[in-house]
This record gives C-alpha cells, sequence and structure tokens, in this order.
C-alpha cells in the first residue's frame, strides 16, 4: 500500500531543526503562498473581476470553498470508516483553479480550440492545467519542479481523474495532460479497482463544497446586480416555466447525467422559489432574506454528503437544488446577450496573446517570463512532449493562461497598438 503522506521528490522528515507541521499542513501552506495562488484575485469568476466589488473572483470563491470543504472534513477527521484529513482537503481546496485563465471558462473553452486545431489533443482544460501547475509549474525549490505535494494531497485536488478521451464526459472534463502522466500515475498509486479513476473521499468533499459555494455565492451576486431575477421567479409561473424549459434543454444537449426526473427537479424548483425573495434587490427586506437564504444554504448544504458504508454519499434533494441553483447563472447571466460581446473580445485578447507567445518561444524567449524560460531549457521536461513545437506551443499556453485579466488587456492593447503602455512599466515578470 502506497503512503498517502509520501512526496515525489522528497522527505518530510529531512530537515534540520524538525517542520512541526503535519504533511496535510505542509500541502496546504505550499500552495498559499504561491504566487498563481495571489494572482486568483484578479481572475473572473463568472464576470469580470473589474467589474465590481460585489462580484467574487476566483480568489474570494476559492477561499469559500476552503472553507466549506474544511467544515465538510472536520466532521469525518475522526471516523474509523472514513480516511480524511482536514488539512489535506483545505489544500485541495485552495489548488482546484489554480489553472483558470484569465476572463473564466470563454477562454478556457478558445484555448482548448485552438490547442486542439494545433494537434495538441489534451487540448486545455483548467483542472489539468492545476494539476500541471502544483506539478510542474510552481516552484518551491531549485532541486525539483513542483509544489511536490503528497500523494493524498495530488489525489484531493483531481476532481477528474483521469486523462482526456475521445467523447462524452471525459473528453471535456478530465484531470492531466499527458506530460504529467508520469506524476499523474504516482499519485493514483495505492488506489485499487474502480477507484483509480474515481475521486478519494477528499476529492469528493472539495467538489461538492465548490458546487455548494459557486452556486449559493453567484446567485446572490448576480442577484444584487439586477441580472438573475430571483423575485420574478418567486411569483411569476411564467418565468418559472422559462427557466426550467431553458434549463432542460440545455442539460440535454450537454448530455447532463441528472439525478432523478425533470418532475423531480420541477418539484425542487418550486421550494427554491417559494425561498426567493418577492421583491428586487434595492427592498431592504429582499436583501434580508438573499443573507439569510445563503447562510441556511451552506448550513444545510454542508450535510448534504453522508457517509454510508465507508463511502460518501450525496443527498439527491440537495444535488437536484444545487444543480439548479448553478443553472440560474448560466441561464441569466453566462447566456445573456449582453455578455456575448464581451466574450467574443475576450476570445481575440486570447488568440492574439497565444500567437505572440508562440512567435516569442522561437524567436525572442527573453520575452517570456523567467519559469517559462526555464521550463524551454530544461531537456527533461521538453522531453515530455511528443514534439519540440507542441511543447512550445503548450509553454506558450502556459504564459496566457497564467496571466491576470488586468495583465492580459495591457498586453493585448500593447501588441494591437491600442495601448503603447511604457517601456519602463513590465507587464509580465
Amino acid at each position: 500500500m502506497s503512503n498517502r503522506s509520501e512526496r515525489r521528490w522528497s522527505s518530510d522528515e529531512a530537515k534540520d531543526p524538525p517542520d512541526p507541521r503535519t504533511p496535510g499542513q505542509r500541502d496546504r501552506d505550499r500552495v498559499l503562498y504561491t504566487s498563481q495562488f495571489r494572482r486568483l484575485g484578479e481572475v473572473t469568476q463568472v464576470v469580470g473581476s473589474h467589474e465590481m466589488e460585489l462580484f467574487h473572483n476566483r480568489l474570494t470563491h476559492t477561499l469559500e470553498v476552503a472553507q466549506v470543504a474544511r467544515r465538510l472534513a472536520e466532521r469525518w477527521a475522526d471516523s474509523k470508516d472514513l480516511e480524511v484529513d482536514p488539512d489535506v482537503v483545505e489544500a485541495a481546496a485552495l489548488a482546484h483553479d489554480l489553472g483558470h485563465p484569465p476572463f473564466g471558462h470563454i477562454a478556457e473553452k478558445h484555448l482548448d480550440d485552438l490547442l486542439v486545431a494545433a494537434k495538441i489533443a489534451d487540448g486545455f482544460e483548467g483542472n489539468a492545467q492545476s494539476f500541471r501547475i502544483i506539478t510542474k509549474l510552481a516552484r518551491r525549490s531549485d532541486e525539483h519542479v513542483g509544489l511536490d505535494l503528497s500523494r493524498a494531497a495530488l489525489q484531493a485536488t483531481s476532481k477528474y481523474p483521469w486523462r482526456r478521451d475521445t467523447a462524452g464526459k471525459k473528453n471535456r472534463k478530465y484531470g492531466a495532460y499527458h506530460p504529467e502522466g508520469a506524476d499523474f500515475d504516482w499519485s493514483r498509486e495505492g488506489l485499487t479497482g474502480p477507484a483509480v479513476d474515481q475521486q478519494t473521499p477528499e476529492a469528493r468533499i472539495m467538489d461538492w463544497a465548490d458546487d455548494v459555494a459557486y452556486a449559493l455565492h453567484d446567485v446572490d451576486d448576480f442577484f444584487s446586480a439586477g441580472l438573475v431575477p430571483l423575485d420574478r421567479l418567486a411569483r411569476d409561473p411564467r418565468e418559472q416555466a422559462g427557466f426550467l424549459q431553458r434549463t432542460f434543454d440545455r442539460w440535454k444537449d450537454e448530455h447532463k447525467t441528472l439525478l432523478g426526473t425533470e418532475q423531480e427537479y420541477t418539484a425542487a424548483a418550486e421550494t427554491l422559489f417559494s425561498e426567493f425573495p418577492t421583491e428586487p434587490w434595492g427592498n431592504q427586506q429582499a436583501r434580508g432574506i438573499m443573507s439569510r437564504m445563503v447562510a441556511v444554504g451552506i448550513n444545510r448544504y454542508v450535510t448534504g454528503l453522508s457517509l454510508d458504508g465507508g463511502a460518501l454519499v450525496e443527498d439527491p434533494d440537495m444535488r437536484r437544488e444545487l444543480d439548479l441553483l448553478k443553472s440560474l447563472t448560466w441561464t441569466y447571466v453566462i447566456e445573456a446577450p449582453a455578455l456575448a460581446a464581451q466574450q467574443e473580445g475576450q476570445r481575440r485578447v486570447i488568440e492574439t496573446l497565444l500567437d505572440y507567445y508562440v512567435d516569442c518561444t522561437d524567436k525572442n524567449q527573453f520575452a517570456l517570463p523567467a519559469w517559462a524560460r526555464a521550463y524551454l531549457s530544461n531537456s527533461d521536461l521538453v522531453a515530455q512532449h511528443s514534439d519540440e513545437s507542441l511543447g512550445k506551443l503548450r509553454v506558450a499556453c502556459d504564459v496566457v493562461a497564467s496571466l491576470s485579466e488586468r495583465q492580459a488587456l495591457a498586453l493585448y492593447g500593447r501588441l494591437t497598438g491600442h495601448d503603447a503602455g511604457s517601456v519602463v512599466s513590465s507587464i509580465v515578470r
């Protein structure tokens, strides 16, 4: 049986004086102090991080996921039927969104399209990029790459513990690229049978916490901004029917696996609608109802995972409610016509920056950040790519995905001549 606390490159015992922290505490601290974690403060959660202070960004979302995940894990910290370390779960929650590029899902999809078109079958996926960061791109030592997290932490970070497949869910969501194959295989050691490509209990807890935070806090954001009409959904049957129809149609197009029938989801929606405020956000009573709904919701959904025969299982009623809450953001914000022009502009920014950095890998590597130059000069890392040119494209993609939105827009302005900037003002270091 492989050791959960084992690290691939180093030993926790090889310190003088000895480190008093547990392996899980070291994992948490290593993620917390990375520049990749700090960057999340200027990365989109759903809408631009520059919009206004009331919107969540990736950093506030990540901190909330970590808080919910830790509270969940603490319930089973002393269980004899389940091996759960709250520090490992918190480390995974802090790391789970490190790989998301500037501009959120629209950039993630466009980078994937661009890389697949260039014959990189792995494409781009935020979760796989997070795994690449913690195992290759982030550094805590000059002796090896990555954060050298424990096997347990790497497993807990893997929401989608498989490589990319050619179709279905495993084509849309996956946890590792080909160059990180050895790291990924090492992280799954000790798991046998079906467990090899299933979430560990700690990953399941982190994933559930991610859904809880996303569902509740984003709905709160966009109701307060006047984008999600909770008040109309609370009292207008036509609005309710329209929302449900759009939701079911989208889920069919996505081949989403539902936990129940459409009738059961409709019943869950009726329960949610009855809890929504009946007045718009500007009303003081509506604000109070929303604050209470979020607090009560988190408290309730924290109980949505239970232990049954040594396995964690989801409460089906709560899963349906979370699916519907998440659909509110998709239906009224992500699919909104007002966002379409902004998203087209963001795609152009991403494509321009990728072309620029691909050119830099060939002709001007000094324009790359130091960590990217170090990657390209490491023959062992470059050899893990099937082709040198594709390896350079992957590194160019790494650079684009590592930018904050402020950096991406500033660099795009310089490249297109829209904003010349200053020669003494460095954008990317």
